[in-house]
């Protein structure tokens, strides 16, 4: 299918977790999940197809959600995550130009710490990092750091307001021009500009200044995923970028228009974030080898291991509805509410049990067939939705970002036709993360 004159041109994202998920998978033979190694090469990969970063996901806790207990989870190696910082510093280590995404809880850390860790990486890396702001939904998290329970979902977002006012204040505490770092005056910086900041709010004290200094970007690349009323309320007033998984065209274009209406609200041009949506193409050497891969796949995919992910997403113990029937969309979340409009939104007839299959095999938006069909799909799929991008999300209950095998395929078979078509990009124009995720 030729460019068509209005197809603009679409940015691509790496997303997954960094963990025990990839222990049994094809590169689980090759490589160590606990060893650097393995994600230094998927970084490779993904610069030399000139995605716009790697979004490394994150739990802090093991889940209890599906059974009540730990046991499903530690038996299969689900949900089993090492912290993505400093896999992301390793990633930035051997590559030059790809962002570098590490998903970090408000309710998990403090907010110094998290300013803290953040401007490292982003000084590391010479301008490349962003931070996926989520506020976890598990209550295991809260009891992991000294409480009994998350707040109610919608005051978490009250929270992370707050959070995030904080954590811009730290990374504003030295002003660009306060390193002066002059050998023969001996002066390393300019005190009258790096300033304590003194917050006092209703949830969190910091009396600052970062002892980091400015980083090149000013301030990192902020990713949110919330797409429940008061999530995108919040990413309206405070992202760069969402990512969204929707399973239909439908749902996308009303996510857009419904998101682009809430940076309007909030003030903001409608074209200052960017809007990216989960697909995980499967792909054949022709459509009946595609479909035939994905029938397979999801045959094979695990009703339990989706049952899980989504217990521990939802928040809410699956093992106890019946798998034949539809999840009820008003059920009482207090985990992601947008994982549950994923599956209600436009089919109310799907069953539990289907539900379950399609995210133990990751399905979300179906794209599948030959390498040119697939680009087929993404280019009209972005046309028509008005997505900006989409972040490809690797096999496995909520993904492994290790999945080399598949980033292999979808950067060498799909994104040369991509660049030939002029809807991804060549080469990088900017020198940080936030210059090329906004140089289209």
């Amino acid at each position: 299918m030729p460019k068509s004159d209005k197809t603009k041109m679409i940015h691509f994202a790496w997303f997954g977790c960094a963990g025990a998920h990839a222990w049994n998978t094809q590169a689980g033979s090759l490589y160590d999940w606990r060893r650097g190694d393995l994600y230094m090469e998927v970084a490779r990969i993904a610069e030399r197809a000139f995605m716009d970063m790697v979004l490394v996901a994150d739990k802090a806790a093991v889940p209890t959600a599906y059974g009540g207990n730990n046991d499903f989870y530690v038996r299969n190696g689900f949900d089993i995550h090492m912290d993505p910082t400093p896999i992301l510093a390793m990633m930035g280590a051997v590559t030059k130009h790809i962002g570098l995404g590490a998903t970090l809880s408000t309710s998990a850390y403090p907010p110094f710490l998290l300013a803290r860790q953040i401007a490292t990486l982003d000084q590391l890396s010479a301008g490349r990092t962003a931070w996926n702001v989520v506020t976890s939904v598990s209550n295991a998290v809260a009891q992991n750091y000294g409480q009994d329970t998350l707040p109610p979902h919608d005051e978490r977002y009250d929270i992370a307001d707050e959070y995030i006012d904080v954590v811009r204040k730290l990374w504003a505490s030295w002003d660009r021009d306060a390193l002066i770092q002059d050998r023969e005056s001996n002066v390393f910086a300019d005190p009258s500009k790096v300033k304590p900041i003194n917050f006092s709010g209703k949830y969190y004290k910091s009396r600052g200044p970062l002892n980091v200094p400015a980083t090149p970007q000013g301030q990192p690349v902020i990713v949110q995923a919330g797409t429940s009323n008061r999530g995108q309320e919040f990413s309206a007033a405070n992202a760069d970028m969402v990512i969204a998984h929707k399973n239909t065209l439908a749902d996308m274009k009303s996510y857009v228009a419904q998101f682009r209406g809430a940076l309007e609200k909030a003030g903001r041009d409608p074209a200052s974030c960017k809007i990216f949506f989960a697909i995980k193409p499967v792909m054949g050497d022709t459509e009946q080898t595609a479909k035939e891969v994905w029938q397979r796949n999801y045959e094979k995919s695990s009703v339990e291991a989706g049952l899980s992910y989504l217990s521990d997403t939802l928040n809410i113990d699956l093992s106890k509805f019946d798998l034949d029937k539809p999840l009820p969309p008003d059920l009482p979340v207090t985990g992601m509410i947008g994982k549950l409009l994923q599956h209600t939104q436009s089919n109310k007839h799907m069953t539990l049990r289907d539900i379950a299959r399609h995210e133990g095999m990751s399905e979300t938006y179906p794209i599948c067939g030959t390498p040119e069909q697939c680009a087929d799909i993404i280019e009209r799929t972005a046309k028509e939705s008005g997505a900006d991008g989409f972040h490809f999300r690797p096999a496995g209950p909520g993904g492994t970002v290790g999945d080399i095998y598949y980033l292999t395929e979808v950067a060498s078979k799909l994104m040369p036709i991509l660049q030939r078509r002029g809807l991804a990009r060549t080469s990088y124009s900017g020198s940080t993360l936030k210059e090329n995720l906004f140089a289209f």
